[in-house]
């Protein structure tokens, strides 16, 4: 026994763990808490095969709201809790768009996936312009830059554009109008500013003179 506990190997090892043994409660600490997150990854998983639907995203909206329940019903001493209370906020605050990747297909459900989306994006409109930069086009477009497929053919576009109502395109279509006139000003704000004031100016003074009328008459 003397000569084994005097081994060099069997020292080196001893103090290996005497080294590590003061962070064990560190690691089942963080060993705990990474195990909510990993709990909640599940419950958050899309099924194989995949349908989007209501019925589903009220499932997991259901089982994810439970476990947050419990979590917080959980005896923990303060650090935990701190912890605990820290991960309940973060998805109270995105509850709001948390599960609607459950009810639209192809709606990305993590950042790495959306992410991933926005750079073929923009991958496709630098092939297309031939400039370095796009995000002109992401803020000029917004949303309906997602609808822009370069893979499509002319006859799946004039297809898919067909599921479309005259009432529903008309709607989208004023939005982005609205959008394209918001963009608008503000460039103009930016980089012809005294002439955006004076027109502003011209415009304020019709409408006063047309109320002045409007009242003597």
């Amino acid at each position: 026994m003397s000569e084994k506990g005097g081994h060099p190997l069997l020292q080196g090892l001893l103090g290996v763990v005497a080294v590590h043994r003061p962070c064990a409660d560190i690691y089942t600490r963080l060993k705990r808490q990474r195990g909510w997150l990993v709990d909640l990854e599940h419950l958050l998983a899309l099924p194989d095969p995949f349908q989007p639907s209501t019925e589903l995203a009220d499932r997991v909206r259901r089982d994810v709201k439970t476990y947050l329940d419990q979590l917080e019903r959980k005896d923990l001493d303060e650090e935990d809790r701190s912890v605990a209370q820290h991960l309940i906020q973060t998805f109270r605050n995105r509850w709001w768009g948390l599960f609607a990747c459950y009810q639209v297909e192809g709606l990305p459900r993590t950042n790495n996936d959306l992410e991933t989306f926005l750079r073929h994006l923009k991958t496709n409109q630098r092939r297309i312009t031939g400039r370095k930069a796009v995000h002109d086009f992401i803020l000029r477009y917004g949303k309906y830059a997602a609808f822009v497929d370069c893979a499509e053919s002319q006859e799946q576009l004039l297809a898919r554009l067909c599921q479309v109502s005259d009432e529903a395109f008309v709607k989208e279509r004023e939005a982005l109008r609205a959008t394209e006139a918001r963009l608008q000003l503000q460039h103009r704000f930016q980089h012809n500013r005294e002439t955006l004031f004076r027109e502003l100016e011209r415009r304020w003074e019709e409408a006063v003179n047309a109320c002045c009328q409007t009242k003597g008459g």
